[in-house]
């Protein structure tokens, strides 16, 4: 557990830093509520949503501790961000005191967040917790073939196989991927294809993005738009009475199609436990960098706009096909380099 600590270097067991005053919460549900819905429409609906959540988490701390919510003090916002950080990690504390700037912001109040308060407070939690996430799984193309080889050839395994197969080649967010369309599929005279890309999280002006899709890969989504009957709208629908839905997939669904099979796959618990809607990204991002491809064109084919999450996730592939495995595997042999211990 952390320990709340005052500033001036002074051990305390209470959850108040020094000199902040205890209030009344003044916060008003409707000033918060007409912040978020001056959103509406400038960002996604997830992003809403988020920043709903972690704006009501604040908001009931505040009338248990009696504290103002809005406007906020710097004071409190500090001993919220201590508070949460025995219970939350340290990402979900950081996007929490995003959540109480930007309704702060709205509502063109003084932001209690960017202060030096606060900015004790976050360093605190991260010398004592670390700010490393975990990640997910990659599913690389080992795993990939395996999830797809277990899907059989009825309506439902004939949608995985496309959906696994398209997540990995486009590296596409799950969020991306349910909304792919099948009138911008394009079959190149070399057999693979493009798709457009048209939103994504980092793209919420819908510039939108081409990506590749293996010959391999069309061929598992020709299988399915026959099969499924489908000649336009989403890609990837729901199957109710072995027909296909009008509507797309739900978003939430591509982590659980990825964890069902990889139960019938025989997966040990553990790697299904560690399947994500990002681990279709993660893998395909993991084996272009063992292939040897260079960051600029990783970049490229999942969309990133900086490296920073690129080198996250290809710091977690498989070390026996770093760059330093990969350079011993070239250099000149000298006898056998193995040790015993």
């Amino acid at each position: 557990m952390l320990q709340q600590k005052q500033y001036n270097g002074a051990a305390s067991n209470t959850t108040r830093l020094s000199g902040a005053r205890r209030s009344p919460s003044t916060s008003k549900g409707g000033d918060s509520r007409a912040a978020l819905a001056r959103m509406d429409g400038a960002y996604s609906k997830n992003t809403i949503r988020a920043y709903r959540a972690d704006f009501a988490i604040f908001e009931a701390w505040c009338r248990q501790q009696r504290r103002a919510a809005l406007p906020a003090s710097p004071e409190t916002v500090a001993d919220f961000v201590l508070a949460q950080s025995e219970s939350a990690t340290p990402a979900t504390v950081s996007r929490r005191r995003a959540s109480i700037a930007k309704i702060h912001r709205l509502l063109k109040l003084e932001n209690p967040v960017r202060t030096e308060e606060v900015n004790l407070a976050a360093r605190t939690v991260f010398r004592q917790k670390g700010r490393r996430q975990d990640q997910a799984l990659g599913l690389t193309s080992v795993l990939k073939q395996k999830l797809i080889s277990i899907c059989a050839d009825d309506l439902y395994g004939l949608r995985d196989r496309a959906l696994i197969a398209v997540g990995y080649d486009t590296l596409c967010r799950r969020a991306e991927l349910v909304q792919l369309q099948i009138d911008d599929l394009t079959i190149k005279p070399d057999g693979s294809g493009t798709i457009l890309v048209r939103k994504s999280k980092a793209d919420q002006f819908g510039d939108g993005r081409l990506a590749y899709v293996s010959g391999e890969t069309l061929g598992y989504l020709r299988n399915w738009l026959r099969a499924a009957d489908l000649s336009n709208g989403p890609i990837f629908r729901n199957i109710h009475s072995m027909s296909a839905t009008p509507g797309a997939l739900h978003h939430y669904s591509v982590v659980r199609v990825l964890k069902d099979r990889a139960k019938a796959a025989g997966l040990d618990g553990s790697v299904v436990a560690k399947l994500s809607g990002h681990s279709m990204r993660v893998g395909a991002a993991q084996d272009l960098a063992a292939a040897g491809i260079d960051l600029g064109a990783i970049m490229h084919a999942g969309g990133w706009k900086t490296p920073d999450m690129v080198m996250r996730y290809i710091e977690h592939m498989d070390v026996g096909k770093s760059g330093m495995a990969r350079l011993y595997a070239v250099l000149p042999s000298k006898g056998d380099r193995r040790q015993s211990f």
